[in-house]
């Protein structure tokens, strides 16, 4: 099963999870190129985003991400995994 992947935001002073965008099955490969996730990736990774991939990311993904105080990575999870909310 391919790992489903999603934009994460951690607040800087707590690293608590605070934000998450789930990235739509069929914008995982445009989303991964912007995130310069090697094609040898295994699902494991944690990719952190600057400012422009994460606006490009916003731009596929249409949906509004605040670039608020946060660190945004490009995270994977196994589909149907148990994920935690973020407050």
């Amino acid at each position: 099963m391919s790992p489903m992947y999603e934009v994460t935001g951690y607040d800087r002073k707590t690293g608590r999870l605070v934000a998450f965008y789930a990235v739509p099955a069929g914008r995982i490969p445009s989303v991964k190129k912007i995130a310069g996730v090697p094609s040898s990736d295994d699902g494991l990774g944690s990719y952190p985003l600057d400012r422009d991939q994460l606006s490009a990311i916003t731009r596929i993904l249409e949906t509004p991400i605040s670039k608020e105080d946060l660190d945004y990575f490009l995270e994977a999870y196994a589909e149907g995994a148990n994920q935690s909310a973020a407050s």
